[in-house]
């Protein structure tokens, strides 16, 4: 399947199942997030969302956002199916998710991914996120993340 193929659209309430199951495949049971967490963040926050579709409409790739106080936006996870990963759906995903977070009037964006992930980490480095301070002990049983930051512009 081809980047062409791709198409985008805002997340919706009911695309948090296939948005989950998507996550569980991605990351180990300590990294993955629980169901409830993207109940919270698309119903109860109405965080920016935004999915990747195949032509024939079933969810590839997303990525869930936050708004938290002081102007911060966070880029709560970012997840690709693994066969269509570095085709550019990840960057496409990432500039609606900071284009809309511009919307709401944040100043700085953030994020955070494990210390050993070294594709997330040259991704993100990629677009212009800078690397912060170690966060230890951030994900379950204890490993370790990176801060990221940027100004959003």
């Amino acid at each position: 399947m081809s980047r062409a193929e791709i198409t985008f659209r805002e997340g919706r309430p009911d695309d948090v199942i296939p948005m989950w199951k998507i996550d569980q495949a991605c990351f180990d049971a300590q990294t993955a997030y629980t169901v409830d967490i993207f109940y919270f963040h698309l119903l109860v926050g109405r965080a920016p969302a935004f999915v990747a579709e195949d032509s024939k409409k079933k969810i590839v790739g997303f990525v869930l956002c936050a708004v938290e106080k002081k102007k911060t936006g966070t880029i709560v996870t970012i997840d690709i199916v693994e066969g269509l990963r570095g085709k550019g759906i990840g960057r496409e995903l990432m500039r609606l998710a900071e284009k809309a977070l511009r919307g709401r009037g944040v100043a700085r964006i953030e994020l955070q991914t494990a210390v050993e992930n070294e594709a997330a980490i040259k991704f993100y480095e990629s677009l212009g996120y800078a690397r912060g301070k170690k966060l230890p002990d951030y994900y379950a049983a204890g490993r370790d993340a990176f801060q990221y930051d940027k100004k959003s512009e």
